[in-house]
């Protein structure tokens, strides 16, 4: 019989043998965890929002709009007032300068006449979609400018003093139709800090202070338009009234 000592290499491989198949036997019987993966590379299928066609009589094109999208306005300046009352019903009021006024949250449109215009000013809190995509009451001067710039669409700025405060407006041919100018504003009240963020900038030339003063827009940029109106062009993507406004 072989010695204990010539036994030692057999009792081991046989121990090896044993952790090898118990540890096979245990992996085969182990609770498994399914995991699902998902490739970076591959498409994205976000749900396709619902979208209706949108149109007004005055626009060269139809819009395609979201469902439930408040867009406006819906008539063009100078439209007969029975096609106001189609589209908004019956006028809240009418001003003494013969505007008419309608007034549903969240917002008031004003339909003037002579010169046709069409006002909106959003109620604090809401927002509507103009129909050149721009979201009053969540979109900033800053927005606008870079949205019209991705554009391409020429822009224009000026500031207005009035007895309310600065008012900012930016304009530029309307997405209804180059027979309309979108203009969009906001006024600051007056105080005196403000008038130290608007110094007027002067316009040099050779070298020289000369010419009419520039006043700098930079306080408007972050804030957030509330104020659009729709006017006819005459031909024009801005207007001959205010004063012109500088950015640096």
């Amino acid at each position: 019989m072989p010695s204990p000592r010539a036994l030692i290499p057999v009792f081991a491989a046989l121990l090896i043998v044993l952790g090898i198949a118990g540890g096979y036997v245990y992996w085969s019987h182990r609770a498994r965890v399914a995991y699902t993966a998902r490739s970076l590379s591959a498409p994205s299928q976000p749900a396709k929002p619902q979208t209706r066609q949108l149109h007004i009589d005055g626009c060269h094109d139809d819009f395609t709009v979201k469902m439930g999208e408040l867009v406006e306005p819906r008539v063009v300046p100078g439209a007969p007032l029975e096609e106001f009352r189609k589209i908004y019903g019956k006028e809240t009021r009418r001003d003494k300068d013969g505007a008419v006024v309608w007034d549903p949250n969240p917002y008031t449109l004003t339909a003037v006449q002579k010169p046709a215009a069409i006002h909106l000013s959003l109620e604090l809190g809401h927002v509507v979609q103009t129909l050149d995509g721009i979201e009053l009451g969540i979109d900033s001067f800053g927005t606008v400018l870079r949205k019209m710039r991705d554009r391409g669409v020429e822009t224009h700025e000026r500031i207005e003093r009035t007895p309310k405060g600065w008012t900012l407006i930016v304009s530029f041919y309307s997405n209804c139709s180059r027979n309309y100018r979108s203009e969009y504003s906001r006024t600051l009240q007056t105080t005196p800090e403000l008038e130290k963020q608007i110094p007027p900038l002067p316009t040099k030339l050779d070298g020289q202070i000369e010419g009419p003063h520039l006043y700098r827009s930079d306080v408007f940029m972050n804030k957030v338009v509330s104020e659009y109106s729709l006017v006819p062009s005459e031909g024009k993507d801005d207007s001959d009234q205010g004063q012109p406004a500088a950015r640096s």
